[in-house]
């Protein structure tokens, strides 16, 4: 079963929080997935607004 971009954004949350925790900032690991996530939530506010977009034109 595929997640859903919010549930996505949540598992990379965790993810990053947790892996933040044990490493600096900088650290390759945490920046990666840092960037995946900001793809991710750039997605989510993407399809919001075309849904949004969509309502308006009914």
């Amino acid at each position: 079963m595929k997640l859903t971009v919010h549930e996505q954004i949540e598992e990379l949350r965790l993810q990053l929080q947790k892996i933040a925790s044990d490493k600096d900032l900088t650290d390759p690991k945490v920046l990666s997935i840092s960037e995946k996530l900001d793809l991710l939530i750039n997605e989510f506010y993407i399809i919001k607004g075309t849904n949004k977009q969509a309502r308006l034109l009914i």
